[in-house]
């Protein structure tokens, strides 16, 4: 039977390609009046690929480390230090984003955000992806 994180991660992955796609759909998009509505799939995109993020890392960290977290901080925390993520303030940053979006949404911080998700995070996120892939590809 296939482990927890590994189900977990394909769950992840399947996010992270709706992400993207998303991603490319704002720049491929020539009406205006579809802007925000792509604009706001992108950033709901963006909280559920993080969200699912740490809670496939907690898994990892138990099957492989028998380390133990519960809240998304923690977990962060202890993936550092395991070495799986490689820079725990900008993760940090992405929960903090994510829980601001989720809580209090605003129009202008939402563009803030869009464009913080496009810049800083997407890169991130898919070398995520692309370094867990290896290791189940084995």
């Amino acid at each position: 039977m296939e482990n927890r994180a590994k189900l977990k991660f394909i769950e992840l992955e399947n996010m992270v390609f709706t992400l993207n796609d998303s991603v490319k759909l704002v720049f491929d998009n020539t009406d205006v009046r579809l802007e925000r509505a792509l604009r706001d799939s992108v950033i709901q995109r963006f909280e559920y690929s993080i969200e699912w993020i740490w809670k496939f890392l907690k898994y990892y960290l138990l099957e492989n480390y028998w380390e133990e977290a519960e809240f998304s901080k923690e977990v962060l925390k202890k993936a550092y230090k395991a070495n799986l993520i490689d820079d725990l303030s900008l993760y940090i940053d992405m929960i903090n984003k994510r829980n601001r979006l989720s809580h209090d949404y605003h129009e202008d911080f939402a563009k803030l955000s869009f464009d913080t998700i496009i810049e800083e995070y997407l890169d991130e996120i898919n070398n995520f992806i692309n370094k867990f892939s290896k290791k189940y590809d084995k």
